[in-house]
């Protein structure tokens, strides 16, 4: 059975030690892999919890971005607003949100976060891990990193846009 273990290409060679691969197929094939764990370790969360992987997103994106209302936070994942008013009753029901009427206007419903603490608990591991990675790393190449990722994410949104149809989900 073949190692399960990511290896990745170093700049200007391919993991079987080929020179043709060049750096923007080392950077798209380390960030394919790394979706990839991500998307495991995800479904693996996911299972401990009893929640599904959407599920999960729904959170990530409340602790990220913070309370908001239903509607805001189905036009921010791409979610039809009746699709995500069924995540956030499964979701409250769970004890994993609380649904809060806003004050100011007694109409709106704003989504908070709730229980994270279970998640905080499950990811200890692998946040360690990612300290202790990150405290290798200098603040010059951390720099080059984070625009890096910005600017991935700034292409992966619109290009998903795109596919979607053109509208903003942000």
């Amino acid at each position: 059975m073949p190692d399960p273990t990511p290896t990745f290409a170093a700049p200007g060679t391919s993991v079987d030690g080929n020179t043709d691969a060049n750096l923007a197929d080392a950077l798209r094939n380390g960030l394919r892999q790394l979706r990839i764990e991500l998307a495991i370790g995800t479904r693996r969360v996911a299972a401990a919890t009893g929640l599904n992987d959407s599920d999960l997103d729904v959170l990530d994106v409340l602790a990220r971005y913070g309370a908001q209302s239903p509607t805001s936070l189905a036009r921010r994942m791409g979610i039809h607003p009746a699709t995500m008013t069924g995540v956030l009753t499964r979701l409250e029901n769970a004890g994993w949100v609380v649904r809060r009427r806003d004050l100011s206007d007694r109409r709106s419903v704003q989504v908070e976060p709730s229980g994270f603490d279970r998640l905080t608990e499950l990811y200890r591991d692998a946040n360690e891990r990612l300290d202790e990675i990150a405290a290798q790393v200098t603040p010059e190449a951390g720099e080059v990193i984070l625009e890096y990722l910005e600017q991935v994410c700034a292409a992966v949104h619109e290009a998903s846009t795109r596919v979607a149809g053109g509208g903003s989900t942000r």
